[in-house]
């Protein structure tokens, strides 16, 4: 009768194999693990930054269609900074951006205090972050048939005074600088053209992200 040898591994040997094995797994797992991690971060850094140029977008789109920067508000709005007792206590500053737009009717038509000169009438679109938002608001020029009406507060909303428009969240800074035809830096009301900067912050894995976008825009100057 013939005889199979058949021969298995050691002890030793099941033991050095099962050792490779479980080091071998640490590797991969920490690998998949970081790269699981490095890609979220870098994934939250694009959506920062996307919602930081979606959100400038929106504020350089009124630049570009806004005659000027006002120093203060020039319609009253019962929700201003100093209410009730400043309601023009809106101000362009180092972080707030208050805008003279021409008023259009609902047919698209713009409004005009003094045709001769060509002159529009203005709505003021205000800029401004609280609690980490970027808002937009809109103060309505008191014109019967002016296409905006004036926003509010969230929590002060009404049919007739909609929300003021949530721009960005997570906003860790937001800034304003003004300069004229020379380049130089001067005071809102003398300003030429803007230059915006947003910063969008949050936390992933513990660690501390932020995106910055800065744009500049012209006035239309009408």
């Amino acid at each position: 009768m013939r005889r199979i040898n058949i021969s298995g591994m050691t002890i030793t040997e099941l033991l050095v194999t099962c050792v490779v094995v479980s080091i071998m797994s640490v590797v991969i797992v920490d690998f998949l693990g970081n790269w699981t991690k490095q890609h979220a971060i870098s994934e939250t850094r694009s959506t920062l930054l996307a919602e930081a140029q979606t959100a400038l977008d929106t504020v350089t789109d009124a630049v570009r269609l806004s005659a000027a920067a006002d120093q203060n508000n020039r319609w009253e709005d019962d929700n201003a900074p100093d209410a009730p007792s400043d309601l023009l206590s809106w101000a362009s500053n180092a972080d707030t951006l208050v805008l003279a737009s021409a008023v259009e009717d609902t047919s698209g038509n713009i409004i005009f205090s003094d045709p001769l000169n060509y002159t529009s009438q203005k709505n003021n679109q205000i800029f401004f972050v609280n609690n980490g938002v970027l808002y937009r608001r809109i103060l309505a020029a008191p014109e019967g048939d002016n296409a905006l009406a004036t926003s509010c507060p969230e929590s002060a909303a009404t049919a007739s005074c909609p929300a003021d428009r949530n721009l960005a969240e997570s906003v860790t800074n937001f800034s304003v600088k003004y300069y004229d035809g020379s380049n130089q830096e001067v005071i809102p009301t003398d300003a030429r053209s803007v230059e915006l900067s947003i910063t969008l912050g949050t936390t992933k894995y513990d660690q501390q992200i932020s995106e910055t976008y800065s744009t500049r825009m012209v006035f239309r100057n009408d």
